[in-house]
């Protein structure tokens, strides 16, 4: 059944052509998906935040009486801008619903304004210098990598013989 007389041999065959086959197929780093903000979140709902973070560690560190009133005012602080935040954007939001606004259009605010995504869009996928957007082109990319790697080119030499009577 195996070709060669020592198993430990056969068995660093098969790791080899294993990590050979996911070295070639899967990516070291995969991309990061933009983690997706509330739409009332802006820049003072941010420095507020990190101003109560940074008045939390300075108290964490250093428990004086002063440094408590500090972080509590920057947490009421940073509370009433994300309250007052929330509140306008809600104000636009429904000002911005009017009779002549298509469902379509009302949908897709509705979901914004509760932090869904818009739409799924399909990652672009690069091969060498080559762009590809659409889905079958996506598709048809990673079908003839996948034929590549699992072609009997792609193994060893030793291993060929033993896993052709797997085929």
């Amino acid at each position: 059944m195996v070709g060669t007389a020592d198993i430990t041999d056969a068995v660093e065959n098969v790791i080899d052509c294993l990590i050979t086959a996911t070295n070639n197929t899967i990516p070291e780093c995969c991309p990061r998906l933009r983690k997706f903000r509330r739409p009332w979140w802006n820049e003072a709902c941010r420095d507020s935040r990190r101003e109560e973070k940074r008045l939390w560690n300075i108290f964490r560190r250093y428990p004086t009486t002063e440094n408590h009133v500090a972080f509590k005012c920057a947490k009421a602080l940073a509370r009433r801008i994300r309250r007052r935040s929330r509140r306008e954007s809600w104000i636009n939001f429904v000002s911005s619903i009017t009779s002549s606004s298509s469902s379509k259009q009302l949908w897709k605010r509705v979901k914004a304004a509760n932090g869904i995504y818009h739409e799924f869009s399909f990652p672009v996928l690069n091969t060498g210098n080559v762009t590809h957007s659409d889905p079958l082109d996506i598709a048809n990319t990673l079908g003839h990598a996948f034929s590549q790697v699992s072609a009997t080119d792609s193994y060893s030499p030793d291993f060929v013989p033993s896993g052709a009577h797997l085929l």
